[in-house]
């Protein structure tokens, strides 16, 4: 590969960079990335991320609520009336770009982020908004998007425990048009399921919140990317420090 395809997913600068949350529940991830540019910013650490601006398609939710109790500018649009006014399907593609469209207006209004960080968003974007923003946008799975066995509508922890599995990683990755999961970025620490049976998901759904989702995602948004550390080229190879990772990403070790 020619390091001239390679490009930086953001460049490092000497201010913070500019991130935008887009939500849709009670925003534990978005909280858990608030808190640790707050910590870097109070330690005179670089570098961190700034949130700037918090977009919701279900105004009032719990993350929209302390977005605004922090003083974070939030702007929402309901999906549910958005469509329903138009009488249009939700999931149509063209009706998706308009949606979307709305969506980055009402943010650019507030801001033009450097990077867009899906918390918790119960929306897929559409190639509008994933072209405006490419390469920047990132998302989180609760397990390993490089299993082959996973199905959609049913807890990774489930299915992690029913392949037998003894141990389960979550997942950042950039987000991508017309694919579950786009290249991996980061995986967390495993989370150990010896002992746990199906009926424990909600058990293990919290460790996999508190001991990977709420530290590999901070880890990712702050250290890699607005560290500037992060490049992709065009055939979705993903590298660290110059250095190309494998399919699963960077492994974060606390």
């Amino acid at each position: 590969m020619n390091d001239s395809q390679i490009e930086p997913i953001y460049r490092r600068s000497d201010e913070p960079m500019k991130a935008a949350v887009f939500l849709s529940g009670s925003g534990t991830n978005f909280i858990a990335i608030y808190e640790e540019g707050k910590r870097r910013m109070a330690a005179g650490v670089r570098p961190y991320a700034e949130i700037a601006a918090v977009f919701t398609n279900v105004p009032g939710c719990g993350g929209a609520l302390k977005a605004s109790e922090l003083g974070i500018p939030v702007t929402s649009l309901s999906s549910k009336l958005f469509f329903s006014s138009l009488g249009k399907d939700p999931d149509d593609d063209e009706s998706r770009d308009y949606y979307d469209a709305a969506a980055a207006a009402l943010i650019e209004n507030v801001c033009r982020p450097d990077l867009i960080i899906l918390a918790g968003y119960r929306r897929r974007l559409g190639g509008m908004i994933l072209g405006r923003y490419k390469n920047r946008v990132v998302n989180l799975y609760p397990g390993d998007t490089t299993k082959d066995y996973l199905v959609r509508g049913v807890d990774a922890s489930i299915q992690a425990i029913r392949a037998g599995e003894s141990s389960i990683k979550c997942t950042v990755y950039l987000e991508r048009e017309n694919e579950r999961f786009g290249p991996a970025i980061a995986q967390s620490e495993p989370i150990g399921l010896e002992g746990f049976s199906e009926g424990d998901s909600e058990t293990v759904n919290e460790l996999i919140r508190s001991g990977g989702e709420w530290k590999v995602f901070p880890y990712v948004v702050h250290e890699l990317i607005a560290g500037g550390r992060l490049a992709i080229d065009p055939e979705d190879n993903v590298y660290l420090d110059g250095c190309k990772l494998g399919k699963e990403g960077y492994q974060y070790g606390g």
